[in-house]
């Protein structure tokens, strides 16, 4: 018996356990996972002693070449994937352009499909939802489960800009995803309250941005979905929660909410307050929702450290620092987005001291659950994609501007955490090594998804 790829004396996480193993790879399969002890050929072996072995990460929420008219943002599929493999990120789930109509569907997902073609990672895709669309939720669930494409996101404000979903047909949909198989994503801000408050201002600069959009436009919203998801017994997923106040208003209404929803959040959230916003480079912190208060960012923590968050995305949209600085007297014309991608792990890491088990499952297992994927990716098993992340648990790193993107700055320079991710084993390739990403771009391909029914697997 001889494989391709050796990966030995490692310590590897599958499912709830930590454990040493060797793991050996045929193709782009994982076929056996042995004892330290019990080691065979390979054409490639690589020494794991003192690493992590964990399904290669997925992140759940991105936006790269976003076009917003005047801008576009920096990272593109070839910038972007090369900056998530040196974070151990082997899937990128990213979005077609709002549509109003099934013809602006096909085109959307043409356009996505060439954009996303020089990828060096897999990718998938959620559908997204314009205002005043032109079919039922029916017609649009099931052209996005034809397409392999079985998320549809929606915007509960930006109705300046046509992308606002009413609660009608967010209502419907709800209804129909557990029965037809979808996701709901969910940007989740009260679009009246945001609009009520902008009104006060003749103009605003990006220091007035939380009290532009404050954590009540979120809170309020987010309980409101969550009690429909509840009744329609529906399968939602709240993207990007801010605050721990969120997550903390949900844990009181008890019931069985959780079952019926998902909340993701991101690094920027939890490393991150709105102190930023007061300095001279405040406008470099611009995103929606914006950051909260310190004790927000804490109440956020806690609520990850206790398992009421249920994966991270990072809502990498990063825009270079003229185009944010040219805005800095003017909000409103201002490119929202910030660059986390590649940051997840050493995030998690830091704020769960070292529990792989929790950061896996954060990371790999529950996106790959919530969103179809699971168990060819999310797991570390016989029969599972060899999308492997090795890393450090220990070493301790200042974060720097990584230079595989193309913004110019970062939000977390300087900032020290723990875990590093060492080597990238994509579809069974060594892809990421000694600080270099291997793959070259167009090697991603795109990932059909299946219709997703969450009652087959829970999150962890």
């Amino acid at each position: 018996m001889s494989f391709d790829l050796a990966l030995e004396n490692g310590t590897v996480c599958t499912g709830d356990r930590l454990f040493p193993a060797n793991v050996y790879v045929t193709g782009e399969e994982v076929t056996v996972i042995s004892s330290t002890s019990e080691k065979f050929p390979a054409r490639e072996t690589l020494d794991c002693s003192d690493l992590f072995l964990l399904p290669g990460f997925i992140d759940p929420h991105v936006h790269l070449s976003l076009n917003l008219g005047r801008y576009t943002s920096v990272d593109d599929f070839d910038s972007g994937s090369a900056l998530a493999l040196s974070g151990g990120v082997t899937t990128l789930i990213d979005f077609l352009d709002p549509v109003s109509s099934l013809s602006d569907f096909e085109k959307a997902k043409k356009s996505r499909m060439q954009t996303a073609a020089d990828s060096r990672v897999d990718y998938a895709f959620h559908v997204t939802l314009a205002g005043s669309p032109e079919f039922s939720a029916e017609e649009i669930a099931e052209a996005a489960i034809e397409a392999r494409m079985p998320s549809i996101k929606i915007f509960t404000t930006y109705s300046s800009s046509n992308r606002r979903t009413g609660d009608g047909m967010i209502y419907r949909l709800l209804s129909l995803s557990s029965k037809l198989g979808f996701v709901l994503l969910a940007h989740s801000e009260n679009d009246e309250i945001i609009n009520e408050i902008v009104s006060d201002y003749k103009s605003s600069t990006f220091r007035e941005l939380s009290s532009l959009r404050p954590t009540i436009s979120e809170l309020s919203e987010v309980a409101k979905l969550a009690l429909i998801s509840l009744d329609r017994k529906g399968q939602l997923y709240v993207v990007h929660v801010s605050s721990g106040e969120t997550t903390r208003t949900l844990s009181s209404m008890g019931g069985d909410w959780r079952d019926f929803t998902r909340l993701e959040t991101c690094p920027q959230y939890l490393l991150l307050n709105n102190k930023p916003l007061e300095g001279e480079e405040g406008y470099l912190n611009t995103y929606c929702p914006p950051p909260r208060s310190e004790n927000e960012r804490l109440l956020l923590v806690s609520a990850l450290q206790r398992g009421e968050i249920s994966s991270i995305g990072t809502d990498h949209c990063p825009f270079l620092k003229q185009e944010k600085s040219e805005n800095r007297a003017d909000y409103s014309k201002m490119p929202n987005g910030s660059g986390s991608l590649g940051l997840s792990f050493a995030t998690l890491n830091t704020l769960l001291n070292g529990n792989l088990v929790k950061v896996s499952a954060l990371l790999s297992a529950n996106p790959a659950r919530i969103f179809g994927l699971f168990p060819k990716r999310g797991l570390l098993a016989p029969g599972s994609v060899a999308n492997i992340a090795v890393v450090d648990r220990d070493a301790e790193i200042t974060v720097f501007k990584s230079p595989f993107t193309r913004s110019d700055h970062s939000l977390y320079e300087g900032m020290k955490l723990k875990g590093s991710v060492e080597m990238v084993i994509h579809r069974g390739k060594i892809s990421f090594k000694d600080g270099d990403v291997l793959l070259p771009k167009a090697s991603g391909c795109f990932i059909q998804r299946g219709r997703v029914h969450w009652g087959e697997g829970k999150c962890r």
